[in-house]
């Protein structure tokens, strides 16, 4: 007889598995874009990151990219300045004009929504990474709710 936690319910957790912490299956996911902000490293909090948090689906699960930011603005190294290039390639793939890159806000970025692939790939330093592939975002014909005529009685009876 068990005497554990879970005795008085008869469930045996060898027969149950345990979810994967931390990062989503690989797979293709429809997003919405749930969240754009800065963040510190908790390493290093000289170290700055904006954070684009996408809400996967039904799935309930949230996939985080990180873009991060140069130490020195006025001056950031080659590999800073390549980082930056991702984020503006991020910028341009949610739909955003040239001339407004610099002036978006995240209440302008937050609700878009659309598709995109996970994979994990593993690189040269022999650690897994998960990126994104084939990012597409809903246009905003699809994305935009269909516009309602107004109830009429026949329409509604209760109105």
């Amino acid at each position: 007889m068990s005497t554990g936690l879970l005795a008085e319910y008869d469930i045996d957790l060898s027969n149950v598995d345990a979810p994967e912490y931390g990062k989503p299956a690989d797979d293709i996911y429809e997003f919405t874009l749930g969240d754009v902000s800065l963040v510190a490293s908790s390493k290093n909090p000289q170290n700055k990151f904006i954070v684009f948090s996408y809400l996967l689906g039904e799935t309930g699960l949230t996939y985080r990219e990180w873009f991060g930011l140069p130490l020195d603005p006025a001056s950031p190294t080659d590999k800073e300045i390549q980082k930056l290039g991702f984020y503006k390639q991020r910028l341009a793939a949610l739909g955003v004009a040239p001339d407004e890159m610099n002036t978006i806000t995240s209440d302008d970025l937050i609700g878009t929504t659309g598709t995109f692939e996970l994979r994990t790939t593993k690189g040269k330093d022999g650690n897994e990474y998960q990126n994104i592939r084939s990012f597409k975002v809903n246009s905003a014909e699809t994305s935009a709710p269909a516009k309602k005529k107004p109830a009429t009685a026949v329409d509604n009876p209760f109105a």
